[in-house]
């Protein structure tokens, strides 16, 4: 195992990393924002808002309320001068319960110029919001435990240098403002294992320079807001072409990390961390009296099972649609879905510890292999924000929120990773004894299932579009999310919708079985060619509904899919799901959004081919059908986009020229004919030219523990 690489303990200084430089001249190519609108004279000002006035008029309650300085007092972490929550009080997302909260995500087609200002403002102000918690340097430059991400110093700075960069290919700005930050902040990471603790060592440079970077880049940002055509009176729909794309993207991506950031700092020491006084409050349930032995239908509720008929589903979103997207959401497929009970609401904490308290962790029976092998290495034996509370053994527990360890809260969802929520499914399936339905975690067409019907992939409008500018997603929508509160509520809070079913968006996201995959018709964007493309390896989940944090188009739209990895922590929890068995063959069909999902593929095609789960498979047979399934894949990825013809071992160079003279494409898997037709290239014939050759696996299966395979040549011919 690789030791964890150690970072510097403080900050570097100047003499390291000198500060931020000026860039002299900022702007777009094409246009320059008129003089008038460089500076906006500071807002009119009532008297200044006073913090603990605000805290206590929050009705949801906080564990603790008092302002705290911490690495400096809070009001000056804020860098949209010259207006910020302390000095407006009709700052985007400041409501009457004196907290900063998450707006409505902006209408791309009627959107004024200061609706997208406002909603700037409002993402850039949540990012310093939740900064101003840290209570050290400690904070900023120490890793997580686990070494797998960098240390937070990275994420207060890279949706900062997001901006410049993506705004730079896009045409808006002409250079960098800083280009040592900009190298040092661009890439994050995506731990490839849960083992893999290498990370370069890296110099972080000061907070007062990260600061002095981000009023410098806010300032250039706005001017161009505050200029640009696009955003005129009556302007046409902003869509993937048009050059302002870039900036929403770089406002939907720092919304991203700032529920990156929020898993992050609950994984820290929570000395680390205070509340600050304008960050939503825990929802009011965490105060209450809580059992340290929880019972079923006290401490949390019961969960049933649920009927839903299945369907056809649609997924993908339009072009058209008048919101931003990431180019996952592009694209469109439609499956149909057979019927399948699910859970009335995410699997609960109490839930979750009938599973612990059975040594649920300590039985490989319940794991896939990749599973335990997480466990083990992690010696994992409860979810990883519990906090024992007791005697080994005695399985009694507090729980790390956001800030602060409380009290157990047995009835919010149970915040765990894939391999925990799948390891559950098959102890509740071996718990109940059913032979006739298999327990798993939902779908993405599932999820899709279980909504009302506006809320699919469709056109009519999408609840984030709806909010009002004096309310919450709680509120309006009976969702807990777009940072209405800075913890998860009890699974049976909000209401249920007409299925019966709790939480479809909000409070957690819900792992799902199928890998993160192209929609037929998914394209690259330019300004952001890699978002998506190196998570189509079979590798990464997708997660569906959004959490807490969640805010803007990932996740709290209802278009949202996002994608993570098996061992990796998210505001996350789970579902169960239940397929009926087919008796004769044993097998049950699980349909997923990645079946024979189209190209681009990361490597070797790696997504599923067929929807029908075999039972009780031996570990041979599941291993050779994973390799015919590879082998298909190879096969599949070298013909892609190719209409041919193929031409049996024993046809003759004749029978290979009359295909080719009818026009069609020739697939040829004999080494003989090959080298005649190579031969022909060789000798200037002229009618008739090789395409494509490669070496691909052929698999005779002999029986269901033993197969052959060869490799052998295939090459692909037309007329020349």
């Amino acid at each position: 195992m690789l030791s964890i690489t150690a970072f510097p303990r403080r900050f570097v200084t100047s003499n390291k990393r000198h500060c931020v430089r000026a860039l002299s001249s900022v702007g777009p190519r094409g246009y320059a924002p008129p003089k008038e609108l460089r500076r906006q004279p500071p807002a009119q000002r009532t008297q200044q808002v006073h913090v603990r006035a605000l805290a206590a008029a929050q009705p949801a309650v906080a564990i603790t309320i008092e302002t705290r300085d911490g690495l400096q007092p809070e009001a000056d972490w804020y860098t949209t001068a010259p207006r910020t929550p302390f000095n407006d009080p009709a700052f985007p997302g400041l409501l009457e319960d004196g907290c900063l909260h998450s707006i409505a995500m902006p209408n791309l087609a009627t959107c004024s110029r200061q609706e997208v200002l406002d909603y700037f403002d409002n993402t850039w102000a949540l990012t310093d919001m939740i900064f101003s918690s840290f209570q050290n340097e400690e904070a900023f430059v120490t890793p997580p435990p686990h070494g797998l991400r960098h240390p937070m110093a990275f994420y207060y700075g890279h949706p900062t240098c997001f901006y410049v960069n993506k705004f730079r290919l896009a045409g808006l700005l002409p250079g960098p403002v800083d280009p040592a930050f900009e190298d040092l902040f661009e890439v994050g990471v995506d731990e490839m294992r849960w083992d893999d603790m290498s990370k370069n060592e890296k110099e972080w440079p000061s907070l007062e320079a990260m600061q002095a970077y981000r009023r410098q880049v806010y300032s250039i940002i706005k001017d161009i807001i505050s200029a640009h055509p696009e955003l005129a009176d009556g302007h046409a729909p902003i869509t993937p072409a048009s050059q302002t794309w870039a900036l929403f993207m770089a406002l939907e991506h720092d919304r991203i990390h700032l529920e990156t950031s929020s898993v992050l700092m609950q994984e820290h020491d929570v000395n680390n961390f205070k509340m600050p006084a304008l960050f939503p409050k825990y929802h009011p349930s965490a105060t209450g009296v809580r059992a340290k032995v929880p019972a079923e239908g006290v401490d949390f509720p019961s969960n049933p099972l649920l009927v839903v008929a299945g369907g056809a589903v649609h997924l993908g979103k339009s072009v058209d649609y008048p919101s931003f997207g990431w180019d996952n959401e592009y694209g469109a497929k439609d499956v149909e879905v057979g019927p399948f009970r699910a859970s009335a609401q995410l699997v609960s904490n109490g839930e979750f510890w009938q599973f612990v308290k059975d040594s649920g962790y300590l039985n490989p029976a319940h794991w896939s292999t990749t599973g335990w092998a997480w466990r083990s290495f992690r010696n994992t034996k409860w979810p990883s924000f519990w906090r024992p509370d007791g005697p080994q053994g005695s399985h009694q527990y507090k729980l790390r929120a956001l800030f602060d360890e409380i009290p157990m809260q047995w009835d919010w969802p149970a915040q765990v990773n894939l391999h925990e929520a799948q390891a559950f499914c098959k102890w509740k399936q071996a718990r109940d004894g059913l032979s006739d339905e298999v327990y798993h975690v939902i779908t993405e067409p599932m999820h899709h299932l279980l909504r009302e019907p506006e809320e699919r992939a469709n056109a009519l409008p999408d609840a984030i579009q709806q909010l009002p500018a004096a309310a919450t997603m709680a509120a309006t929508a009976g969702r807990n999310t777009n940072v209405a509160f800075s913890s998860f509520s009890p699974v049976d809070a909000m209401p249920a919708n007409s299925h019966g079913f709790r939480d479809v968006f909000g409070n957690a996201w819900e792992w799902c079985e199928d890998h993160m995959s192209p929609l037929p018709g998914f394209e690259i964007h330019p300004v952001y060619d890699d978002f998506t493309v190196p998570c189509f390896d079979g590798e990464h989940h997708i997660i569906m509904g959004g959490s807490y944090m969640s805010s803007g188009d990932n996740g709290a739209s209802k278009f949202a899919r996002y994608h993570f990895r098996p061992h990796f922590f998210q505001h996350a929890g789970f579902r169960v799901a239940a397929s009926p068995v087919d008796a004769a063959t044993q097998s049950y069909e699980l349909v997923t959004s990645c079946i024979n999902a189209p190209e681009p593929h990361a490597k070797l095609n790696p997504f599923r081919t067929a929807s029908t789960v075999q039972l009780n498979a031996s570990n041979a047979s599941v291993f050779l059908t994973k390799l015919d399934q590879q082998a298909d894949a190879a096969w599949r990825d070298f013909t892609a986009g190719v209409s041919l013809v193929e031409i049996p071992a024993t046809a003759s160079l004749a029978d290979a020229m009359e295909v080719l003279a009818h026009g069609e494409m020739l697939l040829v898997t004999d080494e003989g004919l090959s080298k005649e037709l190579r031969a022909s290239v060789d000798g200037n014939r002229g009618d008739v030219a090789l395409v494509k050759e490669s070496w691909l696996p052929r698999i005779e299966k002999e029986n269901d523990c033993v197969s052959r395979v060869a490799m052998i040549p295939a090459s692909i011919w037309k007329r020349g």
